[in-house]
């Protein structure tokens, strides 16, 4: 059962990782999309690091290892985590799609003069 459930974990902590950094390239100034990869990369590993540990110490100190509490308040910031969605403006654009901010950031070429 533990081997499904880190599995499961896994998988669905690369997809939100997958997902963020798609979003972050479509958004980023046109070939800059390897620096944003790489400082993001860093914030999730550092927020990860982070988590555990605050983690570990409110489970042990804080709640005298009782699960609960921990799981509400990771519960409770996914939640505001999707409250912050609306605020992206994504608007109609699909995957894969540049932004339209980054179109209108790149440099004419000399085609459009």
């Amino acid at each position: 059962m533990p081997a499904i459930l880190n599995f499961c974990s896994g998988f669905s902590a690369m997809l939100a990782t997958v997902a963020t950094l798609t979003l972050a390239a479509d958004y980023c100034p046109r070939r800059a999309e390897g620096f944003a990869f790489a400082v993001l990369m860093s914030i999730i590993n550092l927020a990860t690091a982070l988590a555990d540990n605050v983690g570990s110490f409110l489970y042990t100190h804080l709640f005298h290892n009782n699960l609960p509490p921990p799981v509400l308040i990771s519960a409770a910031f996914t939640a505001f985590a999707f409250v912050l969605v609306p605020l992206l403006r994504l608007g109609d654009k699909r995957q894969g799609e540049p932004a339209a901010s980054r179109s209108q950031l790149e440099p004419k070429g000399p085609a459009a003069r």
